[in-house]
């Protein structure tokens, strides 16, 4: 710490202890700075993950679906390939200690649930002794975070519940928790912004230490499932949701029973393809096996000749197609209601528009929209 912010921080803490009342105690450090001039001779280490992609360290990754969809299966499945090292879906995992923490399903659902994992991942539940910690708190206590009156005024704190569950994290060197879910472990408010946000920081607080990880599990309402299915965000509640977690995996179901696991949200790298599973024979949801051969040439070839002229048909009436990947003017917003797109073809629509850019089907072209501001869209090449 030089000097001057030392002498600066010295300062700040005397101006606050006049506002703050008498036994607030010492004041921690608010914020720590960060070195920028050694970055010319040190490689900062890459965000690293628990599920390839899609359970960042040090992180809260949010997993929604509609009640019934399969999510805490799913969880569950992922904690049974962390804990022995194995990929889940083909996405590698890496070896940790799981607690799987859970307020909604008793013991003999989650013991019934786990002997068909086990015996589709060929899994002995002798290996995981040590290694899977499931904890049922259906018939005690789920909430982790609650509100509470403080002279007067609601506060929010973490419960005598969340102090047994550190302890218990820290006795057995917990890597990686699994809490199903937000509804049963916090007794807030949902939509207000700081309540969310001091709950998730709660929950990696539990495994900061150990480089963990924490996926929480919730619950979207039937307005928010019908919604996400036509590509919006699928959460329910105050966007600090969706702002508080470094990743965010959304679990549908479609009329035919399929499932469609989509990564809606990647902080520290690029969201990973949507996974398309199936339920099994033996009760396990797999990866669904594509089509093979000519059949999935002419799926991919329709896909592309649809997406082509939808550019077209939109350039033709005056309509830039943006390049953006975020904003109300997206492609995905521009088309999702076109008769032509399907849900297959808007959840591989990034996909799309990367291959065909790469074989010169399409292009950035640069414009000046009715504000004159500089803009970027899609045109069709003379390919």
């Amino acid at each position: 710490m030089n000097v001057t912010f030392a002498n600066s921080f010295t300062e700040g803490l005397a101006r606050a202890k006049t506002v703050l009342p008498s036994n607030a105690g010492h004041m921690p450090t608010p914020f720590t700075p960060v070195p920028v001039a050694d970055l010319v001779h040190v490689d900062p280490p890459p965000p690293s993950y628990w599920w390839d992609g899609y359970l960042p360290t040090g992180a809260l990754t949010l997993f929604g679906a509609h009640g019934g969809t399969g999510k805490s299966f799913v969880a569950l499945m992922l904690g049974v390939c962390i804990a022995m090292g194995l990929p889940l879906f083909g996405v590698p995992t890496r070896r940790g200690t799981v607690c799987y923490f859970s307020g909604e399903d008793s013991a003999n659902v989650l013991r019934h649930r786990l002997k068909w994992i086990c015996m589709a991942l060929d899994v002995s539940p002798a290996d995981l002794e040590g290694r899977l910690h499931i904890l049922d708190a259906t018939a005690g206590e789920p909430v982790l975070f609650h509100e509470h009156s403080d002279g007067g005024q609601r506060r929010g704190a973490t419960t005598p519940s969340y102090a047994v569950l550190e302890a218990y994290i820290e006795d057995h060197g917990i890597d990686v928790l699994v809490v199903d879910n937000a509804s049963d472990t916090i007794d807030a408010n949902e939509n207000d912004r700081a309540r969310v946000r001091a709950f998730v920081r709660a929950l990696v607080q539990l495994v900061k230490d150990r480089a963990g990880a924490v996926m929480l599990l919730a619950h979207v309402d039937k307005a928010t499932a019908r919604s996400a299915a036509s590509g919006s965000d699928s959460y329910s509640g105050s966007t600090a949701w969706h702002n508080s977690a470094r990743s965010r995996l959304y679990l549908s179901r479609d009329k035919d029973g399929a499932l469609l696991l989509e990564h809606q949200k990647a902080t520290f790298g690029a969201m990973r393809e949507p996974l398309r599973l199936m339920w099994s024979d033996g009760g396990v949801p797999r990866v669904d096996a594509p089509a093979g051969g000519i059949v999935q040439a002419i799926a991919e070839r329709n896909q592309v000749k649809t997406l082509l002229k939808l550019i077209h048909e939109f350039t033709e009436r005056g309509e830039s197609v943006s390049t953006a990947t975020s904003g109300p003017a997206t492609p995905a917003q521009l088309f999702k209601h076109e008769a032509s797109v399907n849900r297959r073809l808007r959840t591989e629509l990034p996909r799309l528009l990367r291959d065909a850019d790469r074989r010169g089907l399409i292009a950035r072209e640069g414009y000046r929209n009715k504000q004159r501001k500089e803009k970027e869209r899609w045109v069709l090449t003379r390919a």
